[in-house]
């Protein structure tokens, strides 16, 4: 996870996007590149896709931001129409890092290069998680064959998250496979080529994606924490990707906050929270000026999650912790619940620079379960402390945990719009992108038929309970 000059070079090879610079991808790029070429495209496009317009959005939704002006005032006020996410579904999902890696795939096999394409499964099963989360049945078992796929299916989202877990699988498998000579050393700009690295973040992503369907399988929690003995133990093994200090090489939050200025605040939520309870994280998250809860200042490192350089990872160590912590809930086990819970909450107190002296009295408050001695009221710190954790790392994840638990008790925006969302609930879901209702009509109205309907206050399969 050490810092790499080759991300520089990367860059200088990859054709700004339109999306305020913050999608690289060029869905035209030459499939006749090599691996050592393809593969660090494919990260680095995979990392900003945590964080680009499809996070940004995703982060407003769930209140982490609130847009004060331009695009962002829209989102938080749900005006999130089939333009918003066109770009990102186009050129950082589909024709960006999905097709590098079905491209990495194709030519590790012809290659017998086990480690690359053990890698291209995890990124892809990664950006299928993105895709699936926000619009539930999306193209992929007829998807990324070129122009054999133009019109692809819509794969119904049970069989998404299927092939998710498949994808993993494989790359586990692929993992334990002896080295090759030729295999990836600095081209992997987040292990270097170390298999027992990647096979540890293939289960902990396994685990992410078996508790997304807490509300549909019942052994999810048990088996969360059979994967979780299995993925990695410390933020030192978590797959961060470190982008660098210049615009081309900048994570794409902190560029949006420097390039658009005074368009997002910190969510209300947040702030209100995190002021209310006197969180010390709140010094890490924004910086109060100008009548305006900023997350953005140049040149202030206080702010963790926005920095140029700040990392994002494809899943961190704070999430397992928390992860695991639900889990033990689910199963019963409530001390190690607690227990565990708690040390999520220091893990993230950590992470972000905070020293003890500064966390202990909040701690003393907020650490453990308390006076909550039912479920939900379990359920609902441990949610509500983890979408605190996941501000500037993983918005998306935050949502989704919103969605199939219902936690934090987030309150409708003032301004929330019902045209694209008619029932004003915390949108379920987004719009499926124009040009695929103007390219690939048959297969988009197939799939919002199966579902239900096209609007954003419809539930996807994933967090509706199980029978329905």
């Amino acid at each position: 996870m050490k810092k790499l000059t080759l991300i520089l070079t990367v860059f200088l090879l990859i054709p700004m996007g339109c999306d305020f610079g913050d999608i690289n991808t060029d869905p035209t790029r030459n499939s006749e590149a090599s691996l050592t070429e393809m593969l660090p495209v494919a990260i680095t496009q995979s990392a900003r896709n945590i964080g680009s317009i499809g996070g940004r959005v995703a982060g407003t939704v769930v209140q982490h931001w609130t847009g004060i002006s331009a695009q962002p005032e829209s989102y938080t006020n749900y005006l999130i129409d089939e333009n918003t996410l066109t770009t990102f579904w186009e050129t950082g999902l589909y024709a960006g890092a999905m097709k590098d890696c079905a491209l990495i795939i194709e030519q590790a096999q012809e290659k017998g290069q086990p480690y690359y394409e053990g890698i291209a499964r995890v990124l892809m099963a990664f950006n299928l998680g993105i895709a699936t989360s926000f619009w539930g049945d999306v193209p992929y078992s007829e998807a990324l064959k070129g122009s054999e796929s133009l019109k692809a299916a819509y794969d119904p989202q049970e069989q998404v998250y299927e092939s998710i877990q498949r994808l993993l699988d494989e790359a586990i498998v692929l993992f334990e496979s002896d080295p090759v000579v030729g295999g990836p050393t600095v081209d992997d700009l987040i292990f270097r080529g170390d298999a027992a690295l990647w096979r540890k973040t293939a289960y902990a992503l396994k685990a992410r994606y078996t508790m997304h369907l807490s509300r549909r399988d019942p052994n999810a929690a048990e088996e969360t924490l059979a994967l979780i003995d299995s993925a990695f133990s410390s933020s030192e093994e978590q797959p961060a990707f470190l982008f660098g200090n210049t615009n081309n090489e900048s994570n794409p939050i902190a560029l949006y906050g420097k390039e658009r200025p005074n368009q997002m605040d910190v969510g209300h939520y947040l702030v209100d929270t995190l002021m209310a309870s006197n969180d010390p994280r709140r010094l890490k998250y924004w910086v109060f000026s100008n009548d305006q809860y900023m997350y953005y200042q140049y040149d202030n490192p206080n702010l963790v999650w926005a920095q140029q350089n700040s990392p994002l990872s494809l899943i961190s160590y704070t999430e397992i912790m928390f992860l695991k912590a639900e889990a033990y809930l689910r199963t019963g086990e409530v001390n190690l619940a607690s227990q565990t819970y708690s040390l999520a909450l220091i893990q993230n107190m950590k992470e972000l620079g905070i020293s003890s002296e500064q966390y202990n009295p909040y701690l003393a408050k907020n650490a453990g379960f308390g006076k909550f001695t039912e479920f939900e009221g379990r359920l609902e710190r441990i949610i509500t402390q983890k979408h605190i954790a996941l501000y500037g790392q993983n918005p998306g994840e935050a949502w989704v945990d919103y969605r199939r638990t219902g936690y934090p008790l987030l309150e409708l925006p003032a301004n929330a719009n019902s045209s694209y969302n008619p029932s004003l609930v915390i949108p379920r879901r987004f719009l499926y992108p124009i040009s695929e209702r103007t390219t690939n009509q048959v297969s988009y109205t197939a799939a919002i038929e199966r579902q239900g309907g096209h609007l954003m206050d419809v539930d996807m399969w994933a967090f509706q309970p199980s029978g329905k």
